[in-house]
């Protein structure tokens, strides 16, 4: 299996500002899943989702084959974020995460039953910089935000050796990562693309294994940017309180690297995952919202095609989310 969004305008009703404000990486799982619009200081977000229907593609001659990946079922995650406004056109916000993985306890023998395992996922510290505002009576006029994050490595990963898909849920590197976020709300249909580009550090795992009789240890690894593109497209149905969106989230893993102590090194392919979403947002007070989500993608191996003669894995998503403003 691969792995790898101050007041708008007094005059203005608030769930037409709030349905109006959002961002185009606001309704996918692109990055921090907290974003305060104008007028919110503190703000509480708490999501539980599942990741299923795990299915691996590859070569059989000139066709395609597909079979239930063999050593995870069921991915659950319960999502914490707080988000706090730092200025009048800045916040931040800090995110962590807890996972249950579910899978056969031998992928070679389902008949041995399935275990399941707890994890704690890689916190995620995110900014975000408003340099332009939408404006009422300029319906054309985006939203433009600037965008940073910071992961460290806490969680178990493959790259320390912690164990394979069931007993990992991190990708081993400390990562930094930068973008721009446009966004036009104002009018009928509400469209935005984000960019983000993510630079992961340098890593020195030391990890031993068993090659060809000899024993060699790994001591660095490198991984390539990774590139991150979000087209989104919605619609404020104002006077019921909520707001569809749905898009696509095209996500370019570059290659890693990795060097032995023999002198000897090796290079993972890059990785392409492609998904799309749709989001539902209703604003059941002006301070509580609830969010429904759905996505489905794809990790695909290099030079290869999306859908034909393709190595991959594709997986499903439902998400239920809460969110609180608490000023």
């Amino acid at each position: 299996m691969n792995l790898k969004k101050i007041f708008f305008l007094s005059l203005f009703p608030f769930f037409a500002s709030a349905n109006s404000y959002a961002c185009s990486s606001c309704g996918s799982s692109a990055t921090s899943p907290l974003v305060l619009n104008p007028g919110e200081n503190f703000k509480m977000y708490f999501g539980l989702s599942q990741n299923f229907n795990y299915i691996n593609y590859g070569y059989a001659g000139d066709k395609t084959k597909k079979w239930t990946d063999p050593n995870i079922t069921t991915k659950d995650t319960a999502t914490l974020a707080l988000g706090y406004r730092t200025s009048e056109n800045s916040f931040m916000t800090l995110t962590g995460s807890y996972v249950r993985n579910e899978g056969p306890t031998n992928a070679n023998d389902p008949s041995q039953g399935v275990k399941e395992k707890y994890l704690v996922g890689d916190p995620l510290l995110a900014g975000r910089y408003t340099l332009m505002d939408m404006e009422i009576s300029s319906p054309n006029r985006p939203q433009i935000e600037l965008m940073a994050g910071f992961k460290p490595s806490f969680a178990k990963n493959m790259v320390d050796n912690d164990g394979g898909e069931l007993d990992t849920t991190g990708n081993g590197f400390y990562q930094t990562s930068g973008g721009i976020d446009f966004w036009w709300g104002m009018e009928f249909i509400q469209f935005g693309g984000a960019q983000f580009v993510t630079y992961s550090f340098d890593r020195h795992p030391d990890v031993s294994l068993d090659y060809r009789g000899n024993r060699i240890t790994e001591t660095k690894r490198t991984r390539e940017l990774q590139y991150t593109t979000v087209l989104t497209v919605g619609h404020a149905f104002t006077e019921q309180n909520f707001q569809l969106q749905a898009g696509v989230v095209l996500d370019h893993i570059g290659q890693e690297h990795q060097y032995y102590d023999d002198g000897n090194s090796y290079t993972l392919p890059s990785q392409q995952s492609n998904s799309i979403f749709t989001t539902v947002n209703w604003n059941m007070t002006k301070l509580d919202l609830v969010r429904l989500s759905y996505s489905y993608g794809g990790a695909i191996e290099s030079n290869v095609g999306p859908f034909t003669n393709s190595a991959q894995t594709t997986s499903s998503m439902l998400l239920v989310a809460y969110e609180r403003t608490f000023f």
